[in-house]
């Protein structure tokens, strides 16, 4: 925790580059713990939710970006804002795991469902990997809308926090229609011109 409020504040200022704004600072609940959810438009976005939330949110990372030979930058971001790695290749049970025991012990995690980066205006189809943690967890679900216009406009939009029906069944029956809600609700953290693309099913 010592190392995120050094962390904040360096790069809140470092932020004004990218002329960054939040709104939605209320909706963040305190204590208790929180799953995430945003779409995802760029490297800075893991930095950025931390910064609009003032509050920790640990992120699975590609393991690479924890190597400095890579980028010094993204390896700093990716050790004071708590983020954990994760083999791309083969994430495996123990990424699954160690998100739910974050969860467990009243953290913040955060999760990207398009999956990777899109530079787009787009909302892209979603996996089902968040809908699988607030499914299996119960713990609420914190929408969050991210915009970018390079050079002029990047924001973070978080939403009020819900909690997913805890609906009886095999995960491939019950996971789409979650999928489904946390996609709607990140839609409303969007500007209404975004275009949103057709669900495709994906995988937890």
């Amino acid at each position: 925790m010592v190392r995120f409020w050094i962390g904040w504040p360096i790069f809140r200022v470092i932020a004004t580059v990218y002329h960054f704004r939040a709104s939605g600072y209320d909706n963040v609940p305190r204590k208790e713990p929180l799953l995430v959810v945003a779409n995802h438009n760029s490297r800075k976005d893991p930095v950025a939710i931390n910064l609009a939330m003032k509050r920790p949110v640990r992120y699975m990372a590609k393991k690479e970006a924890f190597d400095p030979r890579n980028s010094l930058l993204e390896s700093l971001m990716v050790r004071i804002f708590f983020a954990y790695p994760v083999d791309r290749e083969r994430p495996g049970p123990d990424a699954i795991r160690r998100t739910i025991g974050f969860l467990d012990r009243g953290d913040c995690v955060g999760i990207f469902p398009e999956g990777t980066r899109f530079e787009d205006a787009k909302l892209h189809p979603f996996t089902h990997g968040a809908a699988y943690f607030a499914w299996k967890t119960g713990v609420r679900v914190l929408p969050v809308g991210v915009t970018e216009i390079k050079g002029e406009d990047y924001h973070i939009n978080i939403g009020k926090p819900f909690k997913v029906p805890q609906l009886e069944g095999r995960p491939h029956k019950v996971l789409p229609q979650i999928t489904t809600l946390i996609r709607e609700r990140i839609r409303e953290m969007l500007p209404e011109d975004w275009e949103d693309l057709a669900e495709e099913p994906g995988e937890a």
